[in-house]
């Protein structure tokens, strides 16, 4: 009986190759889709789950009075040492601390070869019992077993030694602090996990060039929060118990301090696994993914598997009357119902497992292209392809009864003695039901296309949007060594003999960057309780003419002239503002920092405009501008000719060689630099878009199969209307009108949710467009033309088909 459906299923699909072919297609193009999107979330939701249970991470929620809290991922210097002392549940505890804390990078030499490196790490030694790092050679028990070890990521050792043996290898670590040399005495593989933490190398904390610098802050409870703190506690003990036991610690030794600034601290603990997909921070290590955004790839692909199905149970019942009779013949015969529907499931799970087969194909071709999208790439091989046997093996039930199961009942339930005497085997439910699921094509097809404009609205927004700074023509050179920094000076006396620039300045801070000075001050005849967060970028002289900032009120910086007590600052807008001073009388006035019980003073000798130092996805904060010494800093800023680029960086490198014998020379464009912060948003909607053509092309597939069989049904009437004088016009509106209506309820029906769902995609940048009606009307006017466009061939074809040869036979 098996064998006899099986030929049945693929004689009927080798007969009507048009609407397999439509099911084949869309269906392997669905599963294609879902798979990557199944692969791409599992592999998103999984990260850090090597490490095991009971391993989180210390966060900090930092609050002023009444003002608004600030979430950063890291905490104070001497918190954990305490805590893992006077808290028996936890077994535990750690510090890490970036590079990128102190500037992105640093280098690395080893012999007379030098090279940038990134995302390096310093750490307490007893972070590698806590995170779990697939350790490959060298010492495996303590990795870092002495203050000068240094433990590298292989792809690090492969650059640096080749295929040497590293261990007992001394290399040299040039950062804003100093030089230093170090043994290398272990090794391990990034690459074995997926994990948000992937560093370069790790250092001991203990090293003498690290251990006085954070010593200074050792009794520091609540400010400079520039470690990131990580727990493994005794299995089975209780978090919450634990996290309200850091916290009575934390009030012991810091509520002096906390009420000396001003603000309150509390701490929270956070699993490592969510870790990655928490973004909500405004300090924390990069490799993070929304999980909101995780989510709604997953449901993308899940709609596009829905679409597919559609696709299938309209194409099934509308070709019901071609199989009544054979339904009421094998009724007739004695075929109970039973066997009926295990018959058309049985046709279901063929296409699908046929269309799972080209799928998987499809996947394969698509994962390279895919993962140009995303921060972390997924794989699809053999060692990956074992994992999602399970997967396919669901995906083939679950979507073979849901693309079978109306149809397979549907059919199942023609009575015979009606197909037998020539009566008409459709049922109104049915139509109802292919109207219903042709809205809902429309409604995720016209949605995503209201989505993709609105993201282009907001993408044109992002670029154009004035951010209060020339970032044209400026190039940035990072001094990421304590060699370079030095000679900022000389540096810039160099670059600024080159014919081709018109400005050098430097800072500690450039725009797009994050600035990790930040103070809390407060006017005249205040004190702390009034104080105002504000970020300190130190900068050179000339730095705010160079991007441009217009001066409201007072004057720019004039000379390097420095009181002890006092410093020099410019100060935006929204600084004065909020410390309630007025523009104009802002330059002469003074504000105050206490810290440890001492007040420093700063004399604000002019007021700037505000600008976007950070993403648009926050809001401007205010800045000061602090005046340094002149011979120190993090950036220099160059604006220059780049009519003759690459003349004027072979310059450039020069220079900086004469300069810096051991430091690589590197740059990078400001406005490039600053369009990276959006490379997400940029990917987000690459991939709306892309899988939004997907849903549009599998929607007009069946919509096309629809206008076939329509037009097929209604030949007769076709050739009657033209026997009594209908034009091709009025025949074609006839033939497309019913769709065009179920287009016309789709473009209603998707206003609220694409509405809703974009309202909550913009509220993550606190500066965005505001989509009118036009948005909608437009996304309905193409959604309109694709359908029509769609259906419009079979109804023209079916309008001009000669009458005679369809009232002959009658």
């Amino acid at each position: 009986m098996i064998k006899n459906y099986f030929k049945v299923a693929v004689r009927n699909m080798v007969r009507n190759k048009l609407f397999t072919i439509i099911n084949i297609l869309g269906m392997s193009v669905s599963l294609a889709c879902c798979t990557v999107l199944f692969i791409y979330t599992n592999n998103e939701l999984r990260f850090d789950s090597h490490h095991g249970e009971d391993v989180y991470r210390l966060t900090s929620n930092l609050q002023q009075i009444d003002k608004e809290v600030i979430r950063v991922a890291t905490s104070s210097v001497p918190i954990a040492p305490v805590i893992q002392e006077e808290i028996p549940e936890i077994m535990h505890a750690a510090r890490i601390t970036g590079s990128s804390m102190f500037g992105s990078k640093n280098v690395i030499r080893y012999k007379e070869h030098s090279w940038f490196i990134e995302n390096g790490y310093i750490a307490d030694t007893g972070i590698f019992r806590i995170l779990k790092f697939d350790v490959i050679s060298g010492n495996f028990n303590t990795p870092l077993p002495h203050h000068n070890a240094i433990a590298l990521d292989k792809t690090w050792v492969k650059t640096i030694f080749g295929d040497k043996d590293p261990m007992g290898k001394t290399i040299k670590l040039n950062t804003n602090f100093g030089v230093g040399e170090f043994e290398v005495t272990s090794v391990y593989d990034n690459s074995s996990f997926n994990a948000h933490l992937k560093p370069s190398y790790f250092i001991s904390m203990s090293n003498n060039q690290w251990d006085s610098f954070f010593n200074v802050d050792k009794t520091n409870w609540v400010g400079n929060n520039m470690v990131y703190t990580y727990l493994k506690l005794i299995p089975g003990s209780d978090a919450e118990k634990v996290d309200g036991l850091i916290h009575e610690v934390f009030l012991q030794n810091g509520s002096e301090q906390m009420k000396a600034m001003g603000l309150s601290k509390e701490m929270d603990l956070q699993p490592v696994r969510s870790v990655h997909t928490d973004t909500d921070f405004m300090i924390n290590i990069s490799n993070t993914t929304d999980r909101t955004f995780i989510y709604v790839l997953g449901s993308i692909g899940v709609l596009i598997l829905i679409l597919a199905c559609i696709n299938y149970i309209n194409l099934s019942t509308a070709r019901a009357g071609r199989r009544a009779l054979e339904v009421g013949v094998r009724k007739v015969i004695g075929v109970t119902p039973g066997n009926l529907i295990c018959q058309f499931l049985g046709e279901s799970f063929i296409l699908v497992f046929v269309s799972m087969i080209l799928g998987i194909g499809l996947v394969k071709l698509v994962v390279p292209y895919f993962n140009q999208l995303i921060n972390n790439p997924i794989a699809f091989d053999w060692s990956t392809f074992s994992e999602l046997v399970i997967y396919l093996v669901a995906f083939l039930i679950i979507t073979g009864i849901i693309a079978g199961f109306y149809p397979a009942f549907y059919l199942s339930g023609v009575k015979p003695s009606a197909v037998l005497k020539g009566r008409s085997s459709e049922k109104s439910g049915s139509a109802v039901l292919r109207k219903s699921l042709v809205i809902l094509q429309f409604v995720i097809s016209i949605s995503l296309i209201s989505a993709i404009i609105i993201i282009s609205d907001q993408m044109d927004f992002i670029k154009n949007k004035d951010l209060g700074f020339s970032a044209d023509s400026k190039l940035i050179i990072p001094l990421s060594s304590d060699e370079s920094a030095n000679n900022y000076k000389l540096l810039k006396t160099k670059l600024e003999s080159n014919a081709k620039v018109y400005k050098v300045s430097g800072s500690d801070g450039i725009p797009g960057s994050h600035i990790m000075n930040d103070l809390l001050v407060y006017k005249d005849g205040q004190t702390m309780d009034h104080a105002v967060h504000i970020y300190n970028n130190t900068v050179d002289l000339e730095f705010a003419q160079l991007l441009g900032l217009k001066l409201l009120s007072g004057s720019y910086f004039l000379d390097y002239e420095k009181d002890s007590l006092v410093d020099k600052v410019l100060i935006s807008e929204s600084g004065v503002r909020q410390l309630d001073i007025s523009i104009e009388d802002a330059p002469g006035e003074m504000v105050h920092f206490d810290w440890e019980g001492r007040t420093y003073h700063f004399e604000i000798v002019g007021v700037v405009n505000d600008i976007h130092q950070f993403s648009l996805h926050k809001a401007m904060d205010p800045i000061l501008y602090t005046i340094g010494s002149g011979d120190r800093y993090g950036y220099i800023t160059v604006d220059a000719d780049f009519t003759d680029f690459q003349d004027l960086i072979s310059g450039f490198e020069k220079q900086w060689k004469s300069c810096n014998m051991e430091t690589p020379f590197e740059y990078f464009v400001l406005d490039e630099h600053l369009m990276r912060q959006y490379v997400s948003d940029f990917n987000t909607f690459s991939m709306i878009r892309y899988f939004a053509i997907i849903s549009i092309i599998i929607s007009c597939l069946g919509l096309y199969a629809m206008s076939l069989f329509m037009a097929e049904k209604r030949y007769r009437e076709i050739g009657i209307r033209k026997t009594f004088g209908a034009s091709v016009g009025n025949i074609f509106t006839m033939v497309s009108s019913d769709l065009s209506k179920l287009i016309v309820i789709a473009f209603a029906l998707s206003i609220p949710i694409t509405w809703y769902g974009m309202s909550v995609w913009l509220e993550t940048f606190a500066y965005k467009v505001a989509p009118g009606i036009d948005v909608y009307l437009i996304a309905g006017i193409i959604s309109i033309g694709i359908g029509w466009f769609t259906i419009g061939y079979q109804s023209i074809k079916a309008a001009k088909t000669n009458p005679v040869h369809v009232l002959k036979d009658e």
